[in-house]
């Protein structure tokens, strides 16, 4: 029977209290590497259409590297954090960033849970967080506050780990995924129940990362050779191949699910 007392967010805060993100700003070329925006956030903002000086809002900042490279390109941003730990070595980083450049970026302590403001933003978006609350009710609480902070018009944007790639039972039984804090199972279509249930609209579902998994597989010969042919190779061509979202999920390694609020 599940915990319904479980709370994954103090199980985090304790997980990073031993380990963590930490990163850092040293020079102008370290700067020029924050503002170059991956693949994930091109997708993102091609999609959204969000452009430089909206406001924007991450739940689970961790180190901070994607509230520095929106805020470096000229977004507005905000976050929270449960852990203190955390949020002391984000705002250091957020602090050597602006030696190099003024941004606008602040960040609080906080618990989604119990947060409380009147501000919004045209964005409001989480890496890899809400999986790890295995009970619907409090994803469903989590998505009504991140609803309650969005503009009328503006978007949530929700990055998971896809629960139904090749290797997933691999990752499992070996523990592969770097941090000891459980996690659901996430598929296009049971993300997507979750924003229809918000009543979102323009709902996206994009698998991402084809094959990335592979760099975490035990046996060097698929971790160092295999891995670096397939994820050029699939990532070139899958996304593009017309196939359905459930074959298509099979070989990736992440999910962007994007919504919007009805005006």
């Amino acid at each position: 029977m599940m915990n319904t007392n479980y709370d994954a967010s103090e199980v985090w805060k304790q997980e990073l209290e031993l380990q963590g993100y930490e990163h850092h700003c040293y020079s102008a070329e370290n700067l020029k590497k924050i503002k170059r925006l991956g693949r994930v956030w091109q997708t993102i903002l091609r999609i959204t259409k969000v452009t430089p000086s909206d406001r924007l809002f991450e739940l689970g900042y961790g180190g901070g590297i994607h509230l520095a490279s929106l805020a470096v390109n000229g977004f507005e941003v905000h976050g929270i954090d449960v852990s203190a730990t955390v949020a002391s070595r984000a705002q250091n980083y957020l602090e050597e960033v602006r030696k190099f450049q003024d941004i606008k970026a602040t960040i609080e302590v906080a618990n989604i849970f119990n947060y409380e403001s009147t501000d919004s933003y045209n964005m409001c978006f989480h890496f890899g967080v809400v999986e790890h609350f295995l009970e619907l009710s409090q994803r469903q609480q989590i998505w009504n506050k991140l609803y309650s902070l969005t503009k009328p018009g503006g978007w949530i944007v929700s990055v998971v780990p896809c629960g139904q790639h090749i290797m997933r039972k691999l990752v499992r039984e070996r523990d592969l995924g770097g941090y000891n804090v459980p996690e659901m199972d996430y598929s296009c279509s049971l993300h997507k129940q979750e924003f229809e249930n918000l009543s979102l609209q323009c709902i996206h579902t994009v698998p991402h990362n084809y094959f990335g998994f592979l760099a975490a597989h035990p046996w060097l010969v698929i971790s160092k050779i295999v891995y670096p042919v397939c994820f050029i190779l699939g990532n070139i061509t899958i996304p593009y191949i017309p196939v359905s979202e459930n074959i298509k999920e099979q070989y990736a390694q992440t999910l962007i699910v994007l919504g919007r609020k009805p005006y």
